[in-house]
């Protein structure tokens, strides 16, 4: 991907790149070139002296023993999740579910994201909601990337029975044997070559055997302590790591292991380019997707193209001299919408570039011809050429790693199916947590029924109705406020009627199914806290009555 780049291109829009940082120059002296690169990079030298460059990637080289980079993150430690939530069984659950959230391949950034984002949602909503959802969202995302020897929950083996042949075989069998072909012929010749051949080859010896002075130095014990056995052993054990330039410049053992901490691909974005390429850069995600989200930037796009090639035939009949009719557009209306391909892609950054950078100059060129009897002749000429040639393929090449990009992406790839991208529009869209449950089970037909929608999408979908629900439930009106304010000082008479209005009140129907929720939860709670205060009375009254009923007995002394 680097080499695909003009470094000095990038240097020029985008000087504080990464990929600057680990590119030094090459000038033919490699100390002077390193020491040079540190001078002009001083906050990075830790980064530079530690990690090394493996193709695209910048790695660094990690010991077995190392913790794993949940162990890493200190807000998910058992000690802090106990400090926030007070009870050890709820954070041990917060930290299996941020587990379960995560990718299986997640990194230390990945883990602190999901553990802020939770412990704010946990302040905001409480304990038991929260760690609710993240175990139903946990169940999920496991579900879709679990193997299948992670799904398999039990096994076993058994011994299959000499299968017997009936009767019918075996006369096929016997029929078979009668009809086989004979052997071919023999070849001797053929034979004695191959004995021969054999012979030679198979009756080598050793010479001397091959002392391995390095081995001897490092494996030998002597008098060497356990500690210097130790280091000698895993300095043998170093392995000189290649790639496919040569040397990197690091060593490995067996219990040591590379680590991703950079790589160059993510870090090209849109601002890498001029400030005139950015506009091209924010069209590729509509025409990416395509339908309603990039239903007009596509078409636009499209007939771009169109008008592109029509002038190119008129062109070309220009100079060809021949009458050329315009070409007739055959692509529909719903073909308008669909995603770009990648040689649709190519073609419309093609015609955008040019337009970008359509200026021209004429330089003078010489040509040498000759006539037919050797003789050869001078002359000058105008050439148009365009001067920013070099920054135009720059910037080809960054788009079109910008573009590969986004099918790496699950969710945009998803996209570009109509049906999932109209399901997801219609989930963000929405207001009411009653469309939401409609639309679960429209997505549910598609994938089970129509087999329009994968598994994994089918997941994506529901993950995003759940988040949506968990969106809608604080999204109420003021009238709903004002309901629950009622609610909440209610009597027992007041709330009974409350109740009845819920049931006919116009009003009340037609709120929103997580108003209704809402409501219909604060009636419930209130009810609770108006039945403990009965019981309270009663058990009160009871004990007064207790008392004022108790009796004295006095009696006499014969």
């Amino acid at each position: 991907m680097a080499a695909q780049l003009n470094i000095d291109q990038l240097r020029n829009f985008a000087p504080q790149s990464p990929i600057l940082a680990f590119s030094p120059q090459n000038t033919g002296s490699p100390m002077q070139d390193w020491c040079a690169h540190l001078g002009n990079n001083p906050l990075r030298r830790m980064e530079l002296e530690e990690f090394a460059i493996l193709g695209d990637v910048v790695v660094r080289i990690a010991d077995e023993l190392e913790p794993e980079p949940l162990d890493r993150v200190k807000i998910m430690s058992l000690e802090y999740a106990m400090k926030v939530l007070g009870d050890e069984c709820d954070a041990r659950e917060f930290v299996r579910c941020v587990k379960a959230i995560a990718s299986p391949d997640a990194g230390q950034f990945e883990f602190g994201q999901i553990a802020a984002y939770y412990y704010s949602e946990i302040r905001k909503r409480g304990t038991a909601e929260v760690l609710k959802e993240m175990g139903l969202l946990g169940l999920q995302l496991e579900s879709v990337t679990a193997t299948n020897a992670d799904r398999e929950v039990a096994f076993e083996e058994f011994e299959r029975a000499e299968q017997k042949l009936t009767v019918a075989d075996q006369r096929r069998v016997q029929e078979a044997v009668k009809n086989r072909k004979p052997l071919p012929p023999r070849t001797p010749i053929f034979d004695d070559e191959l004995k021969y051949a054999i012979r030679r080859v198979g009756r080598q010896k050793i010479s001397r055997m091959i002392h391995d002075e390095f081995a001897a130095f490092y494996l030998e014990d002597g008098d060497k302590s356990i500690e210097d056995l130790d280091r000698d052993f895993l300095t043998f054990e170093n392995l000189e790591q290649y790639d496919e330039n040569g040397i990197v410049g690091l060593t490995m053992n067996s219990g040591q292991r590379t680590v991703v901490v950079l790589d160059f691909e993510c870090e090209i974005d849109a601002s890498c380019l001029p400030l005139e390429a950015n506009s091209i850069a924010s069209e590729l995600g509509r025409l990416f997707v395509g339908h309603s989200l990039g239903g007009s930037a596509v078409r636009n796009a499209r007939e771009l193209i169109a008008d592109a090639r029509v002038e190119r035939c008129e062109w070309t009949a220009f100079l060809t001299g021949r009458v050329q009719m315009a070409p007739v557009r055959t692509h529909s209306i719903e073909d308008s919408t669909h995603p770009f391909s990648d040689q649709e892609f190519e073609e419309w950054l093609g015609i955008k570039l040019d337009r970008i950078y359509s200026h021209r100059v004429t330089r003078s060129v010489r040509r040498i011809r000759s006539h037919g009897r050797g003789k050869t002749f001078e002359y000058m000429v105008g050439q148009e050429v365009n001067p920013d040639h070099e920054e135009m393929q720059y910037v080809a090449s960054v788009l079109r790693i910008m573009w590969n990009r986004q099918y790496e992406d699950f969710h945009l790839r998803s996209l570009r199916h109509k049906d999932y991208q109209e399901i997801y529009l219609a989930l963000r869209e929405t207001t009411d947590s009653a469309d939401v449950a409609r639309l679960k089970k429209e997505a549910y037909a598609a994938f089970k029924e129509h087999q329009r929608l994968s598994l994994k999408q089918f997941t994506a979908l529901n993950t995003v109705a759940k988040s949506q629900e968990v969106r809608l439930r604080d999204r109420i009106s003021p009238l709903t406020r004002k309901w629950l304010r009622m609610i909440a000082n209610a009597s027992a008479g007041r709330l009974r009627f409350l109740k009845f209005s819920l049931y006919n009140d116009a009003e009340a129907k037609a709120k929103k199914r997580q108003e209704k929720q809402r409501l219909w939860d604060a009636v419930r709670s209130r009810e609770a806290e108006l039945k403990a205060e009965a019981n309270k009375q009663a058990e009160r009254v009871h004990q007064n009555t207790v008392q004022q009923t108790r009796v004295v007995r006095v009696v006499h002394a014969a």
